[in-house]
């Protein structure tokens, strides 16, 4: 189900880069900033003149990774034809701001950023999410999820977490949660692994029945309850054994 839900919502990487590419050569030379001014890029060897323009900006200076120590600044950049969400990771030296780490992902001009900085891996380290788009059916918030990694004190991209609508952290199993709403809806419940989000157990809500399914050791769904859904109302789950829905 995620899987076909990331295939609609993004395009293959190699024609993503193709047309980010005169984008990214531009902020290659340009340093964080807000900024709204006209670039030349050489495009098969023709100089062409490029607008860039920042249409969205955040910061914060007190909450996120080490507190008090480090700035985050996330950008939401657009040209004519691409929108890019620049993110900069600042720590203090002597008072000062100096540039640790740096990222640029794709994003979509229609959304707000709508960023948050919350503890999403339980490491006492703040992370920050924002939205970066929205897939074809209502409701499923398309979000980019960046962690602070306080061993190499930068940025750590989860890669797929835009394949994850409706991002939560789960205190009640330290995981997150993710929920996708198709026909029915599907609470998905995911664990950080290196740069990624890995499901393990999932709770699916349709039809007027209620299903838990865990991952099993071949990567195969194995059903562990299934219960009449009385009465019918859609709901997110906190927990997957027992079935339990959130407050």
């Amino acid at each position: 189900m995620a899987d076909s839900l990331a295939h609609l919502m993004h395009k293959p990487l190699a024609a993503i880069m193709k047309n980010l590419l005169p984008l990214i050569l531009i902020l290659i030379f340009t340093s964080c900033g807000k900024h709204s001014e006209t670039k030349s890029v050489l495009e098969n060897g023709t100089a062409k003149i490029v607008s860039v323009d920042t249409l969205e900006f955040f910061k914060d200076t007190i909450s996120f990774g080490q507190r008090n120590n480090n700035k985050i600044e996330v950008y939401k950049i657009g040209t004519d034809e691409n929108t890019i969400a620049k993110i900069c990771l600042y720590e203090k030296n002597k008072n000062q701001w100096r540039l640790k780490d740096s990222l640029i992902l794709e994003a979509v001009r229609i959304n707000e950023l709508e960023p948050e900085i919350k503890d999403f891996n339980n490491d006492n380290f703040n992370d920050i999410i924002f939205t970066t788009g929205m897939a074809a059916r209502g409701g499923n918030i398309v979000q980019t999820l960046i962690l602070y990694s306080p061993n190499n004190k930068s940025l750590k991209w989860i890669k797929n977490s835009e394949s994850y609508p409706n991002l939560l952290y789960n205190k009640k199993l330290d995981c997150i949660d993710a929920l996708i709403l198709t026909g029915g809806q599907t609470t998905y419940f995911l664990k950080i692994e290196n740069d990624s989000l890995k499901e393990f157990a999932k709770v699916d809500q349709r039809d007027g029945r209620i299903i838990a399914e865990i991952l099993d050791v071949k990567r195969e769904w194995k059903e562990i309850e299934n219960i009449e859904d009385t009465p019918e109302s859609f709901d997110r789950f906190i927990n997957f054994n027992p079935i339990e829905k959130r407050k």
